[in-house]
């Protein structure tokens, strides 16, 4: 055997001197910066030959794997044989002369190589010319080695697309962790260069194209000003976005690459000539200068930018690097807020995506136009492409929505110039401000998370590499100044970069097995281990051991915690990952918590110690809250309206207390109809102006309901385990039941209301949302008890049972129950509904669980309690008076009244969409003076008279409705209901089943509830149609 390993070992180091890996002149290729492989010419220690030879070779090892060069150039030998001729001749050459540089699949070159975008529909395409920066780069005497991979179209065609992925190369992988995200659209440019299979390489950006794929693959991204570097030639998104800039392994070779492609050029004539007033004489090398922070303004902006990580290893490693700026003599600016940074990072409400499809559409056939030859002239003909080559394209798996949305434009018209006038007002009234006001000379950013920011504005950043996690995944540092501002960023990140010096080269087959042949005599086993750390890189933690986090329970979940098959912390990541994939199509997440991962680890800190309770209940669990339920944290609590953006609460709310206490990990907080869909009437269901109009996981056009839209839609797409709602009248049934999943609307006062953003103390209430009837009792445990700031909770703490309610989760639970139906006007379906039949199963099933069923009953009054009981007059004054209060106790806020939020929705109306929804029912509320006592007791006499007297007079255990339509019923009086899933219509919109029963019947509304679902087991995970 060890014959063997020692034959295979010099095999391969017999391949590794022939790439010109390491030199008998001791010169070693692998993170060589431009200023080394220069010296290297000029000493004869390397050729561009060998060079080349050393990155063809690498890429024929490490791109099977990584997936990241879609095509080499036939000639690159060619061009490096004549770098070394012109080096030989001695003549004075620049730093890029016999350097090979791989190029973004959709910058043009006029030879043998294709420009694709990653996509087949461009394949055999003839180009009629370099691109501009192409031009610069073959004059500078750059050997041009590939074409990198990229997101195909610049993920432009589908957001169901993966990053990294494109038809012509596949997936691509992030070199550090397989596992990982290698970001996009430039993902090929910067796994290449982080893998050591190219010297340098260009990428694009629209938005965030350079900066993410930087940031996550421990490179050097440059973004520069947009128009500093031609366009002409680069397969088109948007004019006023577009950016070509480098991706290297360092600030100096960045620059270098930076100093030879900007430049004025007439045919991307208006945007270069603007942009080429900034470029300084003598070029951007003498701003590489060590000593480069001492004196600088940095703005460090945590907020939301921060959040995005959660990651604690990022974080503490973020703190440390405002300590090493400081102790360069940078002057930092700390905790600043870029105005409307909510909006200007939502493309929908910015008006970035609006602007970015016309452009799209307008620019993509300009460009297909010009094409000498092409297989497609058109958007309209790369969608057909698509369609008539599914297989090759994936168009069935990935679809193109994106570009169908695109081709339905018309042009620049008026939606599209306010769109894009907005985006110029938020860039002035928030970047530009902030630089100016405060005088800084950059912005520092953890990660990625500020693109959008100079995106939309234009504006340049550099991502710098700051760290690794824990499992080895890289993340980086964003400097982001004004336009023209390069000079100050390459000092800023230079001086960062040989003041921490932290990148490292990945753990390759290729490194691993250098190091192995270095220390042969030592490690020769380490060759047989190779394979098996692929393996294990391309694995996910949590699946290695066959458990699936998808639709688990917190029983199934404490359970892998014992088996130590699961850890708290994956399972955080896990939804935080779930939700930047999702959320941007959903909005069911407002925010996340910052501290989820350090909770995280805290959790299973003591699960390990044994702690007492840190295998039960919620202990290590991930919740989501309703953005009306204030944590005491680093997040906000703003009922999904900007007026109380930044407010700040006095303490948790008595559930948050609850949970904390509970060990349950606050994930962070959930959209919502804002203001519990108490502003106006016309608000459609889920909408907020925070994020937007969340969506229903199973047919996207469908409502999701309301309030607790985003506690139902998150915890039914898997983006949490389980989540919080709030109820004043529907709010809780209603979502869960089109969205698929368990509801529980406690008796009014079981659950404290104190710090939750109120409408009414006769019917608030507090309850979970979560996929299973099991899990909502899980939660409901925790969170139900006496709390002195809310005395409601002081009378209906007396029905919560001894020994909680988990007691009652009895597959047998409808036994003996006597269970009412009312069919008018619960049950009246329309024509050629599937309803009728599927209830009619639903109660077979109930009988045969042994429930006695009382038919074709009628609640008293049912017409006035619908109609006419006063419920909105009654609400609309409890609401002014709760909400002042609530104000009014706020450690600080923007409003104090219901007043002052009138007035704010009426400045800021473009935020709030006061034009398009109004807010008449804050009006009618303000308007209001006292509440009406004879109001109060006609709503307390239809309860006494209707539900409570059907309920007691036919010894009912629970009434049994379709939907959620019961809830008024329900509201008025305070009484519990329980919404569970019950099927899907003929278009696959959900429907629940609903419970209700008399104030304190919990316990037998679980029986009927969790029998009824292990008796149908009808949830199933969301399909995401359109």
């Amino acid at each position: 055997m060890d014959t063997m390993v020692m034959a295979m070992a010099f095999k391969m180091l017999s391949l590794l001197l022939l790439c010109g890996f390491f030199f008998s002149n001791s010169f070693v290729i692998e993170e060589a910066n431009i200023q080394d492989i220069q010296w290297a010419f000029s000493q004869n220690k390397l050729t561009s030959r060998q060079l080349v030879d050393f990155y063809l070779h690498q890429i024929e090892a490490l791109n099977p794997e990584l997936r990241s060069v879609i095509e080499v150039n036939p000639d690159a030998r060619e061009q490096a044989d004549k770098a070394d001729a012109e080096i030989k001749s001695k003549k004075e050459l620049g730093e890029l002369h016999g350097i090979p540089v791989l190029l973004k699949d959709s910058i043009n070159t006029k030879d043998k190589l294709n420009t694709t975008a990653g996509s087949y529909a461009l394949l055999g395409a003839e180009v009629s010319g370099d691109a501009a920066v192409v031009e610069r780069l073959r004059k500078a005497g750059a050997v041009i080695l590939g074409k990198a991979s990229m997101s195909e179209w610049y993920q432009f065609r589908s957001l169901k697309t993966r990053n990294g992925w494109c038809p012509r190369s596949g997936q691509g992988v992030n070199p550090y962790v397989a596992s990982g995200e290698p970001c996009g659209s430039s993902s090929g440019s910067a796994v290449s260069v982080a893998a050591n299979m190219v010297a340098v390489s260009l990428g694009t950006e629209t938005d965030g194209s350079i900066i993410c794929p930087a940031d996550v693959n421990s490179v050097v991204g440059f973004k520069p000003t947009v128009g500093l570097t031609s366009r002409t030639g680069v397969i088109p998104i948007s004019p006023r976005q577009d950016s070509v800039g480098p991706i290297c392994r360092s600030v100096l070779d960045a620059v270098y690459v930076l100093d030879a492609i900007v430049g004025f050029d007439p045919r991307d004539g208006e945007a270069t000539k603007e942009a080429s007033k900034f470029i300084p004489v003598g070029g951007y090398k003498q701003f590489l200068n060590k000593d480069g922070i001492a004196g600088k303004r940095l703005g460090v902006v945590r907020n939301p930018f921060s959040g995005f990580y959660n990651r604690s290893t990022a974080i503490s490693a973020f703190e440390a690097h405002l300590t090493v700026l400081r102790q360069r003599g940078a002057i930092l600016v700390d905790n600043l807020e870029i105005e409307n940074v909510d909006i200007i990072l939502n493309p929908y409400e910015s008006g970035e995506s609006t602007a970015l499809l016309a452009e799209f559409k307008l620019n993509i056939n300009e460009y297909l136009k010009e094409l000498t030859h092409s297989p497609v002239r058109s958007l309209a003909g790369i969608i057909a492409f698509n369609l008539n080559n599914s297989d090759l394209e994936k168009t069935d798996e990935n679809g193109q929505e994106v570009f169908i949305a695109a081709e339905m434009t018309n042009g620049i018209g008026k939606q599209e110039r306010m769109a894009m006038e907005m985006m110029a007002n938020l860039s002035r009234d928030g970047f530009e401000k902030l630089m100016m006001e405060n005088e800084l000379d950059a912005t520092v950013t953890l990660g990625s998370g500020m693109a959008t920011v100079l995106a939309i504005g234009g504006y340049p950043g550099v991502s710098v590499p700051a760290g690794y996690d824990g499992d080895g995944m890289p993340f980086g540092i964003c400097f982001g100044g004004l336009k023209g501002m390069e000079p100050k960023l390459i000092e800023v990140a230079y001086g960062f970069e040989q003041a921490t010096k932290i990148r490292r080269p990945p753990a390759s087959p290729k490194n691993l097995l250098f190091n192995t042949i270095m220390s042969i005599h030592s490690h020769v086993s380490t060759l047989f281990l190779l394979p098996l750390v692929l393996l294990q890189s391309g694995s996910i933690a949590i699946t290695g051991h066959a458990f699936s986090i998808e639709e688990a329970t917190v029983h199934d979940f404490h359970m892998a915690f014992e088996q130590n098959k699961l850890t708290s912390r994956q399972l955080v990541e896990f939804y935080l990952g779930k939700i930047h994939k999702l959320n941007p199509i959903l909005r069911g997440v407002i925010e996340v918590n910052p501290d989820a991962l350090l909770q995280a680890d805290k959790a299973d800190r003591e699960r390990k110690a044994k702690l007492p309770g840190s295998l039960l209940g919620l202990h290590g669990i991930p919740i989501l809250l309703k953005d009306n339920i204030a944590t005491k944290d680093k997040m906000n609590t703003t009922a999904g309206s900007f007026a109380l953006l930044k407010s700040v609460v006095p303490r948790d709310a008595g559930v948050v207390r609850k949970l904390r206490k509970a060990g349950a990990i606050i994930l962070g907080k959930a959209s919502l109809s804002e203001w519990a869909y108490f502003r106006a009437t016309v608000i459609p269901s889920g909408w907020c102006a925070r994020t937007g109009q969340g969506k229903n996981p199973y047919v996207l056009s469908a409502t999701p309901c309301g309030s607790s839209s985003g506690s139902a839609i998150s915890v039914a797409a898997n983006l949490a385990a389980v989540s919080l709602g709030t109820e004043t009248d529907g709010s809780i049934l209603c979502p869960s039941h089109v969205n698929s999943v368990v509801g529980i609307k406690p008796t009014l006062g079981l659950t404290s209301r104190a710090g939750v953003v109120p409408i009414s103390p006769r019917q608030d209430t507090v309850g979970p949302i979560c996929r299973t009837v099991s899990d909502a009792v899980e939660v409901l445990d925790v969170i139900v008890g006496f709390d002195y700031r809310d005395e409601a909770t002081r009378t209906s703490s007396k029905y919560i049972p001894q020994g909680g309610y988990k007691q009652f989760l009895n597959a047998n639970g409808l036994k003996g129950k006597r269970l009412g139906i009312v069919r008018n006007p619960f049950y009246m379906f329309e024509n050629g509904s599937v309803l009728p039949q599927v209830f009619e199963h639903h109660f077979h099933t109930l009988r045969q669980g042994g429930a006695i069923l009382v038919d074709h009953l009628e609640i008293a009054n049912i017409d006035v309690i619908y109609g006419s009981s006063g419920e909105g007059a009654a609400l609309e004054a409890e609401f002014k008076i709760s909400l002042n209060a609530y104000l009014k106790e706020l450690v600080a806020s923007p409003v104090r009244t219901l007043a002052d939020v009138i007035a704010f929705n009426n400045k800021f109306s473009h935020l709030e969409k006061i034009k398009e929804y109004g807010q008449d029912t804050f009006l009618q509320a303000e308007a209001t003076n006292g509440i009406n006592k004879k109001t109060l007791l006609k709503l307390a006499r239809l309860s006494r008279n209707g539900f409570e007297k059907l309920m007691k007079e036919h010894k009912l255990d629970a009434l049994v409705t379709p939907g959620s339509n019961v809830s008024p019923v329900l509201a008025i009086g305070g009484f519990p209901g329980i919404s569970v899933p019950a099927g899907y219509d003929s278009k696959g919109v959900p429907f629940g089943i609903c419970f209700g029963g008399l104030k304190g019947s919990e316990p037998k509304l679980i029986e009927i509830a969790y029998s009824f679902e292990q008796a149908t087991k009808i949830r199933k995970p969301p399909s995401f149609k359109p």
